[in-house]
């Protein structure tokens, strides 16, 4: 099969995108409304828990989760992009939060390892 792959395309390659543009545009501040609204479902939700108010159903969590996805998405519908330089910086800091939240968990471990005698 000589000549299969004759292009550097990556179909799985990402794209190195920053923080949503800002000023919002209509599609932006739709998602931040149904973020809104998931919020406001979901503390709903805790409220019927607490039985501050009764709501008579049950399955609120997927509905403000739903609403909150969806809002994020919409939000996230404009990016900036990032430069080289600015991506190389959060790659750097997404290594050093990775090596900590690692000795975190290490470190967690040998404590459970430690009480529990194992």
């Amino acid at each position: 099969m000589s000549g299969y792959r004759t292009s550097n395309f990556d179909p799985y390659a990402g794209s190195n995108y920053g923080r949503p543009l800002k000023p919002f545009n209509w599609v932006q501040w739709t998602g931040a409304g149904f973020i809104a609204a998931g919020v406001l479902v979901l503390a709903a939700a805790l409220a019927d828990q607490l039985r501050v108010i009764d709501l008579g159903t049950k399955d609120l969590l997927p509905i403000s989760t739903s609403l909150c996805v969806l809002g994020a998405l919409f939000v996230n519908s404009r990016r900036e992009t990032l430069s080289p330089e600015d991506a190389a910086r959060r790659k750097r800091q997404t290594m050093i939060g990775a090596a900590i939240g690692l000795a975190i968990c290490a470190a967690g471990a040998a404590v459970i390892f430690y009480f529990k005698g194992a």
